[in-house]
């Protein structure tokens, strides 16, 4: 049985993960002027680079190329690569889309509206929708029915981990994932800040500061998904403490766009 308090906290991550977003966007639009266009903007980056064209990538060098294939089971090697090419493709995302397609919207506003946008989108793919699975399955396991789901040997090998996972994981882990996205949501409009003032200021400096803090940023998550860090927690602490930095940094960058 997958008990009733896992069940609340996956209905509490997804929550977070859907209304977060929504709940930032409208308070930047009511106290600072925020941009919708510029929110759909951040979305739309989100789904084109790291959705579509990362994740290609990834097929390719993890699934198809042989040689990649092999060199990526070295943790050293994967770490690297998974971190670079989040970094490169969501920084050089949000600049290619706000050299191009925001040239009138330059306002520390409109970083705080990229960010929630982009980082919103990414909460809702992530954790919002996969909560909806998670506690679609978790009642059809308490009911007896999962067995039901299980239609094909392909299926049947994708699903059989995850009800695995919602049997044993403990039931404050569920609420983890509700914590990453704040954290993650301000780390992105943190990024989003800094490669904003990268095109107002023409210094690409400030680009490539994005893609390493960004890279920087990953680190301790797939150090957890390699078992170099063995507690969810302990990830989820330190991706605390970069967001607070994020914070620090986005109330700062104000007097930047002045």
């Amino acid at each position: 049985m997958v008990s009733q308090e896992s069940i609340v906290f996956m209905a509490v991550s997804g929550a977070v993960a859907f209304l977060l977003p929504i709940g930032l966007i409208v308070w930047f639009k009511r106290k600072y002027g925020a941009s919708l266009k510029v929110f759909f903007i951040g979305a739309l980056t989100f789904f084109v680079f790291a959705q579509l064209l990362e994740s290609g990538v990834h097929v390719y060098v993890l699934q198809v190329n042989e040689m990649t294939k092999e060199a990526m089971q070295n943790p050293l090697w994967y770490g690297i690569y998974g971190c670079l090419m989040a970094g490169i493709f969501e920084e050089c995302g949000r600049y290619i889309m706000m050299r191009f397609f925001m040239k009138r919207h330059h306002a520390w506003a409109d970083g705080l509206a990229f960010g929630t946008g982009h980082g919103g989108f990414e909460a809702i793919l992530i954790t919002g929708l996969s909560s909806i699975s998670l506690i679609v399955y978790a009642f059809a396991i308490n009911n007896g029915t999962f067995e039901q789901f299980l239609i094909n040997e392909n299926i049947k090998q994708a699903l059989l981990p995850i009800q695995e996972q919602l049997l044993h994981t403990h039931s404050y882990e569920w609420l983890l994932g509700g914590i990453e996205r704040i954290s993650a949501i301000a780390v992105q409009i943190g990024l989003s800040l800094l490669v904003l003032y990268a095109v107002k200021s023409h210094r690409l400096l400030f680009l490539l500061y994005s893609i390493l803090l960004h890279a920087l940023f990953n680190v301790p998550a797939v150090l957890y998904q390699k078992r170099m860090i063995e507690h969810a927690a302990a990830v989820e602490i330190i991706v605390a403490l970069i967001a607070a930095i994020s914070v620090y940094w986005i109330v700062k960058a104000k007097s930047l766009f002045q």
